[in-house]
């Protein structure tokens, strides 16, 4: 086994090496770690070499905090995985090229460790693992973003990579030769491995727009918002009120509401009653209801309250005179 010097970029992902020590969010933090607690080298790894193509290694247990104990429940919330730490190395002295997933796995019969089954659930991104001639794997950190429900396991497609830790015989996760593939059904496995040497960091999805929450949506309240929310409302303008129809102009989709008021003792006062309108991005016309058709209303002075709400929950309002002779 030959490994080279420095770290190096990856051609698609650039990746962030972690001294040392895991780093794990913050207490308090709502964002979730979970697979590997990336506590060891890897050790008699290399599973995928021997294959004319790529393989998937694709997690089922892994040793939790504190004691070590053994858990097969992958994913314990849904969100978004927003990055994801390997530790390992190409192997032979080249670099590694390898892609992040997610796979369902399961031990078709519970007594024997030795076999699973597993799909393809999400494709993550493809990063580069150097080789490397450090006394100490480093632990690699790539960005992502990649739609997970609670259950999903951790896994990797590669060839020369080294990221499993193989001690006394453990069968914590599986190969799967060929790869597995998106849209294709359970598959059973070729052989059985030690711990995949991978963790991932979730983060909630308040909105649904497949976006982490606490690093990549400036705005988890507003799906169609990932920077700073929108808070203004849409724009009205170009009210006109003819014999039978109103029409107005609105910057966004809006939810339109259309009150009618007349001016007396000096305070304009509601007639009784609303209309409302689906508003468009753009010119927009609504028939009048009869009642509130010129030719119903009595002489006199009259406004017209147009309140727009948009996809955001922000209102708007604006207000046109007119008079009736």
């Amino acid at each position: 086994m030959t490994r080279t010097p420095a770290l190096t970029r990856g051609p698609l992902v650039l990746a962030v090496v972690l001294a040392g020590t895991l780093a794990l969010p913050a207490v308090g933090h709502a964002a979730t770690a979970f697979g590997s607690r990336l506590n060891h080298d890897p050790a008699n790894s290399g599973e995928c070499m021997s294959f004319p193509t790529p393989c998937t290694i694709a997690s089922f247990i892994h040793p939790t905090d504190p004691s070590g104990d053994p858990s097969s429940a992958g994913a314990p919330v849904g969100g978004v995985i927003t990055k994801f730490r390997i530790r390992g190395f190409g192997q032979g002295g080249s670099a590694a090229t390898v892609t992040f997933r997610l796979a369902n796995v399961s031990r078709p019969d519970p007594a024997n460790d030795d076999a699973a089954v597993a799909s393809l659930v999400a494709d993550g991104p493809t990063v580069t693992i150097p080789a490397s001639t450090a006394s100490e794997t480093p632990i690699l950190e790539f960005p992502a973003r990649v739609l997970v429900s609670p259950g999903n396991h951790l896994a990797l497609e590669g060839t020369n990579i080294w990221a499993t830790y193989n001690t006394s015989g453990d069968q914590f996760s599986y190969v799967f030769n060929p790869p597995l593939v998106a849209g294709q059904g359970p598959r059973g496995s070729v052989s059985a491995t030690g711990e995949l040497l991978v963790q991932a960091v979730i983060e909630p999805d308040a909105d649904g727009d497949g976006f982490g929450d606490e690093t990549q949506d400036g705005c988890p309240t507003q799906s169609q918002n990932q920077g700073a929310c929108d808070t203004s409302g849409p724009g009205i303008s170009k009210i006109a009120i003819g014999a039978r129809r109103v029409s107005y102009r609105l910057s966004e989709n809006a939810s339109m509401t259309f009150r009618v008021q007349r001016l007396r003792g000096g305070r304009y006062r509601s007639l009784r009653g609303r209309f409302k309108d689906a508003g468009e991005a753009g010119a927009n016309r609504r028939a009048l209801p009869r009642r509130f058709r010129r030719s119903r209303l009595s002489p006199g002075r009259y406004r017209m309250l147009v309140t727009g709400t948009d996809q955001f929950g922000n209102t708007a309002q604006k207000k046109k005179r007119f008079r009736v002779r």
